[in-house]
């Protein structure tokens, strides 16, 4: 409900690029700023009374679309393609749907300029955590390894109706490395599956996973600069990257 934060995130996410894919336009709050600056913005809603809404205000601006359809279930490449050549995905996501859309955006790496979202300050935090902490997860390994991550500015629960029992924070995600797709698709299953068990150690997690012996696996790590008792939470993402080179693949 605060319009100048509304702007603020509105010029943030048009700094990226042009064209728009908005996730959750609820009343069109950062819709009407957004729309001042694109080319184009697609916007996603799942409400149909709150479609009837942004369509009432926007129906008119050429530049405007809308999706009125379920976040969860939504065709991630068409969304893309309705906005155009390399859109920024922006919104206030709900807390349910946030890795979902993460990790979306990590699969779309090739295709997007990049994210500009609302989320709870924990999430940002997790995705901004460094190796040895408690938040050091998935997310910060995975989105950080193909995305340059920063927070832009807190959000307290004061500039929202109704009011949330949690802080938020505004946070940008821009393209790093690109990755080839098969050492992505192959990296991604790896961190998620030795995270699966975080309070093990590196060495027995990979034998459940993988198999092999003793010998083997101290091999493997040497090679790839590891200590094999360390736990995954205090292992970074570029050695991250290089045990993923060297797992054998699962079919």
């Amino acid at each position: 409900i605060d319009g100048n934060l509304a702007r603020a995130i509105a010029q943030d996410t048009l700094a990226l690029g042009p064209r728009v894919l908005e996730l959750g336009a609820g009343g069109g709050a950062l819709t009407t700023h957004l729309l001042d600056g694109a080319e184009r913005v697609v916007c996603v809603e799942i409400d149909r009374k709150l479609c009837a809404v942004l369509e009432a205000q926007f129906s008119d601006r050429e530049s405007f679309r809308l999706i009125c359809g379920d976040l969860a279930r939504l065709d991630w490449d068409a969304a893309v393609e309705a906005v155009g050549p390399l859109p920024v995905v922006a919104g206030n996501l709900p807390y349910v749907l946030t890795s979902k859309v993460l990790f979306a955006l990590a699969d779309l790496r090739r295709q997007v300029a990049g994210g500009v979202f609302m989320v709870q300050k924990e999430v940002a935090e997790r995705l901004a955590a460094r190796p040895g902490g408690k938040d050091f997860g998935i997310l910060a390994v995975v989105m950080g390894s193909v995305f340059e991550i920063r927070t832009l500015r807190p959000v307290p629960p004061s500039v929202f109706w109704p009011r949330p029992d949690v802080d938020s924070a505004v946070i940008s995600l821009t393209p790093g490395e690109l990755w080839p797709d098969d050492e992505f698709e192959a990296f991604v299953p790896l961190v998620k599956a030795l995270f699966g068990q975080r309070r093990k150690k590196l060495r027995s997690l990979w034998r459940n996973l993988y198999g092999g012996d003793v010998s083997e696996i101290e091999s493997l790590f040497a090679q790839a600069g590891v200590d094999p008792d360390a736990r995954p939470e205090q292992v970074d993402t570029a050695a991250w990257r290089r045990l993923s080179a060297l797992a054998p693949r699962r079919r």
